[in-house]
């Protein structure tokens, strides 16, 4: 009677599918159903369960001001087409009986994973922890359209779960969009920042220190018209130096640093107040994933800039205004990074702003008027 029970058992643990009307099912046996914290950093937590025959399923953190949560269902074989996925709560085979629980509906895209996030994907993480199963179903292109079934196991999941939180909660709270774009402000006449801009600048280098896919990073810098021109020449290229160095603490290699010294130009307020002029005298650092083309104009000043201790500084500020804002100086972004092959329309980042975009939003971040307009 006990051999009879045992085997009822095995043959409900192995079965699956029936129930759902699920004319294939992806599962991982309970033998190698396993949880591995994949990644795990100041900039991403990634907890991966892997699907034989079916590919991966994934939960991932990235650093952010906001803590984040994202499911991915990760197919060996790409989506031929956009279609709806049920998912539900379902109940081990050994605990039969149990109703499923709908819990969401995921959108699979055509060429990319499924994808949900937010309360969605942390709702998913609750039923797992309750020891229930998660089962995604929907017609699939491969197998001409037939009902399947992939099913997550919650087999091992609870303590590989508690690691991933306690990533989670050591991630950096800024994203590289919070970083991609940094303004700095300085003290009048002097290389010194700002109280505030001290701060972006460190959240940067330390940003920066955690993530070596950085490919590129700009450091613009701008003087206001107080002084002469050549004084506001000498000072611009000074703060783009002792920018660059102070960068360079975060391992970033100084061939991927681009350092371009305007002087008096690009203002974005009037230099006729105190708080124009503070505006003006500035530092944009801006990071991009792909190398630029690099500006064209190197300095050609009388005056000896090593006495400055400045060294390897592009200069524009002996450009003209159409020349500064041009495509061709300002240099474009290579293709987009392959890495975006892989993502959801709804998660790709936004196109790189232009020179006149940047200068826009610092004129908007020190709420004065936009004098690109």
């Amino acid at each position: 009677m006990k051999t009879g029970m045992m085997s009822c058992m095995a043959l409900l643990l192995l079965a699956g599918g029936a129930a759902s009307g699920a004319e294939y099912e992806f599962k991982a046996p309970i033998s190698h159903s396993v949880w591995n914290l994949e990644e795990q950093s100041r900039l991403t937590c990634r907890l991966v369960h892997e699907i034989p025959d079916y590919g991966r399923v994934s939960f991932t953190s990235s650093a952010s001001k906001n803590r984040n949560l994202y499911f991915n269902m990760l197919p060996a074989l790409e989506s031929k087409n956009t279609h709806d996925v049920d998912v539900r709560a379902i109940a081990p085979s050994y605990r039969p009986g149990i109703p499923d629980n709908p819990l969401s509906t995921m959108k699979n895209y055509k060429y990319f994973s499924g994808e949900l996030s937010d309360q969605n994907a942390w709702t998913l993480t609750s039923a797992l922890s309750q020891g229930r199963n998660l089962g995604f179903f929907y017609n699939d292109w491969y197998y001409q359209n037939r009902p399947v079934q992939v099913t997550v196991t919650a087999i091992n999941f609870k303590k590989s779960f508690r690691q991933f939180t306690e990533c989670m909660n050591n991630l950096l709270p800024y994203s590289f969009e919070d970083v991609a774009f940094t303004v700095l402000t300085f003290d009048d006449d002097t290389s010194d920042l700002t109280p505030e801009s001290k701060i972006r600048l460190d959240r940067l280098v330390t940003y920066l220190s955690y993530d070596p896919s950085v490919q590129e990073l700009v450091i613009d810098s701008y003087s206001d018209s107080f002084g002469t021109t050549e004084h506001n020449r000498e000072a611009s290229a000074r703060r783009a130096n002792m920018i660059s160095k102070y960068i360079e603490q975060s391992s970033i290699p100084r061939d991927k640093i681009v350092r371009n010294s305007y002087g008096e130009k690009e203002h974005i307020a009037s230099n006729a107040t105190l708080q124009g002029r503070n505006s003006n005298r500035r530092v944009v650092i801006s990071v991009k994933p792909s190398t630029s083309v690099r500006t064209k104009f190197s300095y050609d000043s009388p005056a000896d800039l090593s006495a400055f201790g400045v060294e390897g500084v592009n200069d524009m500020s002996a450009g003209s205004e159409e020349d500064i804002n041009s495509d061709e100086i300002k240099g474009k972004a290579d293709a987009v990074d392959k890495s975006l092959a892989g993502m959801s329309p709804a998660r790709r980042p936004a196109p790189p702003m232009t020179p006149k975009e940047m200068n826009s939003q610092a004129a908007r971040e020190g709420g004065l008027p936009d004098l690109n307009k």
